[in-house]
């Protein structure tokens, strides 16, 4: 009897110590520069302390790690220990109310995710090795692009992901207060939100919540399963954060990070946390066009216009329904610390599913930037879009406004006709704004000068999309022959003369009265 007792008292002691000496945590109220954080892809650590995981480059990724290994289980066929983590995260589109693609906290078996790819396998997997089984992977995924693919509820949902982007339970991003009552977050919003993920390793169920900054960790957690991580996860594996860039730039910044095994995750005091970049400033396109002694060079003029391109390629093209601009000028472009160009202003915006024709809609926008058929019939596409970003790119090539009073003549100037006019004599480079510098790609500068004129043709089927655009500005593919015979036939000539028609006839047809007002009484503002 004595000798069954003390086999059981050492069985006991060594399960105690085994469990006791897994007991692992860490806390990061900001992130030294020098810390026991790995990054990878374009993830940075700023000078104040904030981990971020993407900027503004396209088509990245970004990872964080914690530099060593955490063990999950006793050995290797046996189960789970219990774990927590819990974070402050906020992400800053550049575009209001677009986004791409989400943060995901990550339970991996390397911290280099080395065939992951960015857009919506957010640097997790790619389109070959998702759902493996061999991945071992497991995310909390803040998703915040809808993807059919895998199967997404919408586009600011939550969701447990295991070796696979097709969540095996999401919901809606969102929180219970005190009160019991369901409110919704935004991701994208820009304002910093805590997440707590608790795996309870006796029961193997899953909680995920999350709650406004400042906020009390619910009670009720938003996302809840019950599934038994042993067969995924390894004995040891890396814990840490993946993100992604596509054509729509977005910053995904974790602001504190805590994580615990066998136990809960220590608390964040959220009083030392690091504050969140400013956004972004507003620098009036007027100023840096217009102005010569605050002056944009031409590697900062292209800068903004591939950024802008990018936006309405996003929008055509890359989001869930079509997003039409129906505004697109040089006004309403921002531009941030590092001369990104972003649109703004989404206010006369519309929304259509791909392959359906837009609603005709009442007339609004500047006068400069309206293409000849939508002040015809009333219906923005596309290619109206297209018309108005050809404005946009003889603006800023040639620091002129689309349409300008002659003061001593009182007539109008037409940017395109003066453009076209040059480009039909061979002097096309006469055009581009001398404030820009005598440093400059000339080719370049002669190839957007004449896309400008492209995407300004009278016949909306003749202008480019906004992808060969981008082929075009990237240099991917060259303008054929053909486009630029096109210009000199009746397309841009017939768009000119309507342009001079529109300009002279009244206010009342079909504009908004602010709209043409603004744009007469300051030559095209």
């Amino acid at each position: 009897m004595f000798f069954k007792l003390h086999i059981i008292i050492i069985i006991l002691f060594n399960l105690l110590f085994q469990s006791s000496s897994q007991i692992l945590n860490f806390t990061y109220n900001g992130f030294p520069q020098r810390s026991d954080i790995s990054i990878k892809g374009i993830a940075t650590v700023t000078p104040n302390g904030v981990l971020r995981l993407t900027n503004t480059t396209l088509q990245q990724t970004g990872h964080a790690f914690y530099n060593k290994s955490i063990r999950l289980k006793n050995s290797p066929n046996s189960t789970v220990y219990s774990f927590s983590t819990t974070f402050v995260f906020a992400i800053h589109p550049r575009i209001p109310g677009l986004s791409g693609h989400g943060i995901a906290f990550v339970i991996s078996p390397n911290k280099r995710l080395p065939y992951a790819t960015p857009n919506q396998y957010m640097g997790l997997f790619n389109i070959t090795n998702d759902g493996n089984k061999t991945n071992h992977v497991f995310a909390i995924e803040l998703d915040t692009i809808r993807s059919t693919e895998f199967n997404d509820i919408n586009d600011n949902h939550v969701g447990i992901d295991i070796n696979s982007l097709t969540s095996v339970e999401s919901s809606p991003a969102g929180w219970w207060d005190k009160k019991g009552q369901f409110k919704n977050l935004t991701l994208i919003s820009r304002k910093p939100m805590q997440v707590w993920v608790d795996y309870n390793g006796p029961t193997r169920k899953i909680d995920v919540t999350m709650a406004p900054f400042n906020e009390d960790k619910p009670k009720k957690p938003l996302v809840s399963i019950v599934r038994d991580l042993s067969p995924t996860l390894l004995q040891d594996m890396f814990v840490g954060f993946s993100s992604a860039t596509g054509s729509v730039q977005s910053e995904h910044y974790i602001l504190g990070w805590s994580f615990g095994v066998n136990r809960e995750a220590p608390p964040l005091d959220l009083s030392k946390l690091p504050k969140l970049p400013p956004r972004f400033r507003l620098m009036k396109s007027s100023l840096a066009f217009y102005n010569p002694e605050v002056t944009l060079d031409w590697k900062q003029r292209i800068k903004v216009i591939l950024g802008v391109a990018s936006g309405l390629l996003y929008l055509h093209e890359e989001w869930e329904q079509v997003v039409i601009h129906k505004d697109v000028k040089a006004s309403n472009v921002m531009l941030d610390g590092e001369l990104n160009g972003r649109l703004s202003d989404f206010g006369l915006a519309r929304l259509c599913d791909h392959g359906t024709d837009p609603q005709t809609t009442r007339i609004v926008g500047t006068l400069g930037y309206l293409a000849p058929e939508y002040t015809r019939t009333g219906r923005a596409t596309t290619a109206t879009d297209v018309f108005a970003f050809g404005a946009f790119l003889l603006e800023v090539v040639c620091g002129k406004r689309p349409i300008q009073t002659q003061h001593e003549s009182g007539e109008a100037f037409l940017l395109v006709d003066w453009v076209f006019g040059l480009w039909n004599m061979g002097n096309i480079l006469d055009a581009k704004d001398p404030n820009m510098g005598s440093v400059c790609d000339e080719e370049e500068v002669e190839m957007v000068l004449t896309l400008g004129l492209l995407c300004s043709h009278f016949d909306p089927f003749s202008r480019p999309s906004m992808r060969q655009i981008l082929y075009y500005l990237r240099g991917d593919e060259k303008l054929s022959d053909l486009s630029l015979f096109d210009l000199s036939t009746s397309g841009v000539q017939d768009r000119i003369s309507g342009l001079g028609t529109l300009y002279s006839s009244s206010p009342t047809r079909g504009f908004t009265n602010e709209s043409v007002t603004n744009s007469l009484v300051s030559s095209g503002r």
